[in-house]
């Protein structure tokens, strides 16, 4: 039996009166593990059906529920071997393919151990029966919970439809509620974020320690996705940076969003050092541009000037403060400084957490509504802050930060130095490299 709530539920049951809930069926991945803690690689192969679910009952007297397959509770019993990282009250269970039936087979030939003794104390907190699917545990627990009739919401439809025979109810979708739910941290989850800050940081060290003149970007990208993974980052996908791009007879060659590098790094390169990953759920989200070599006094003069616009807009961050007016203090930063096209600054303040891209408005939120309309920051979000100077004449300019929304000032989350990195070369002798451990 672990505590049979915690902060996030509570927060999510406290919401749910306005919304006139009497619960929620939460099947998407980051739902039922804002909700209850509980996440497994099931989740990370991608499947269009859910592997498992949370109910959350606006009446606190009724059970936070966990809803997996019967053979995972043993991965419970290993997400709470230091503490409560999962958290229910109730576990309802079903069988996965014939997983579950075949791991009811005792091995007279091994020994269970300490897992399984952990796995048994959660005995007494399954309910009812193993039942077939996915589908059929959820409708046994809101069933055997009065459920019949209420106003129930679901993250996800056919959740909803494949139940109504057993248990009729009134239908809401809760995606954009549990977008406004997560949005706002809860104090252990700004905790959590400050941890992730400092592997960002040494992140973003290490790779640029690992620029210099004829290095391979494919293996610049392979060695900072190495060294995410033995510091429990998972990174975004095998490419792990974005490259700035470079001078090509005197027109500048972009080369952005995961395109493949396909030659060596020359002096001169601007390189977009921005890198993303996972650690305990949350995202890293970190951005800083780098030279190969000495930078020009006018490609610094553009850089410094585009720092500054960062500045007075992270100054902005403030609780009542509306996102969609961060922009135009960029822009006009860049014009009242001469910078050529200033329309040309790419600015966008979205929230960040169990995803990259956390926005609270209605669906979708990720079209021009997402900067144009934007969304009142609140004490407890979690900022993002990226700053995009796609600059013609003299090339790109980028950095991003992450900011805990306070009752003052913003809260920093990465301590990385906004400076422009001038990488190791020859005129500036090799950088030592950052500790991989």
């Amino acid at each position: 039996m672990t505590a049979p709530s915690n902060p996030r539920a509570d927060r999510l049951r406290s919401m749910m009166a306005a919304e006139g809930l009497d619960a929620v069926v939460l099947s998407h991945p980051h739902d039922v593990r804002y909700a209850v803690g509980y996440h497994s690689i099931l989740e990370r192969w991608q499947q269009m059906e859910p592997m498992a679910a949370a109910i959350v009952y606006a009446d606190p007297a009724k059970p936070l529920t966990l809803v997996i397959p019967e053979a995972n509770l043993g991965l419970v019993a290993v997400l709470n071997r230091d503490d409560d990282a999962c958290t229910f009250a109730e576990v309802r269970t079903f069988d996965m393919l014939n997983f579950c039936e075949v791991s009811r087979y005792i091995d007279p030939d091994r020994n269970g151990g300490q897992l399984a003794e952990d796995a048994a104390g959660m005995l007494g907190a399954i309910a009812g029966t193993c039942q077939p699917d996915v589908a059929a545990a959820i409708a046994e627990g809101l069933a055997d919970h009065g459920m019949a009739g209420k106003a129930i919401g679901f993250d996800e439809h056919r959740v909803s439809a494949r139940i109504s025979g057993r248990v009729p109810h009134e239908y809401s979708d809760v995606l954009d509620f549990m977008m406004r739910v997560r949005v706002v941290k809860t104090p252990g989850e700004l905790e959590r974020y400050r941890k992730v800050g400092k592997l960002a940081d040494r992140i973003i060290a290490h790779a640029g320690s690992l620029l210099h003149e004829g290095a391979d970007w494919n293996d610049v990208q392979a060695r900072i996705c190495d060294f995410m993974v033995r510091n429990e980052v998972i990174p975004v996908d095998e490419g792990a940076m974005l490259f700035g791009g470079a001078y090509e007879a005197d027109e500048f060659i972009p080369d952005l969003f995961r395109t493949r590098g396909n030659r060596a790094l020359r002096r001169g390169d601007i390189v977009i050092l921005e890198t993303q990953g996972i650690h305990d759920g949350f995202w890293v989200d970190i951005n800083r541009t780098a030279v190969l070599g000495r930078a020009s006094p006018e490609y610094r003069h553009q850089h410094d000037v585009l720092r500054d616009a960062f500045l007075k807009m992270v100054d902005r961050l403030r609780p009542g403060v509306s996102t969609a007016s961060l922009p135009a203090i960029g822009y006009e930063h860049l014009k009242a400084n001469g910078i050529a096209t200033p329309e040309k600054l790419l600015v966008v303040a979205h929230g960040i957490g169990l995803m990259p891209l956390e926005i609270p408005l209605a669906f979708p939120a990720a079209g021009l509504a997402g900067v144009k309309d934007g969304f009142v920051m609140e004490e407890g979000m979690l900022i993002s802050l990226d700053s995009l100077y796609f600059g013609a004449k003299l090339g790109p300019c980028h950095m991003e930060n992450v900011y805990a929304i306070t009752a003052g000032a913003p809260e920093p989350m990465y301590a990385a130095p906004l400076e422009l990195f001038e990488a190791q070369s020859e005129e500036l002798g090799a950088a030592e490299p950052a500790d991989a451990t």
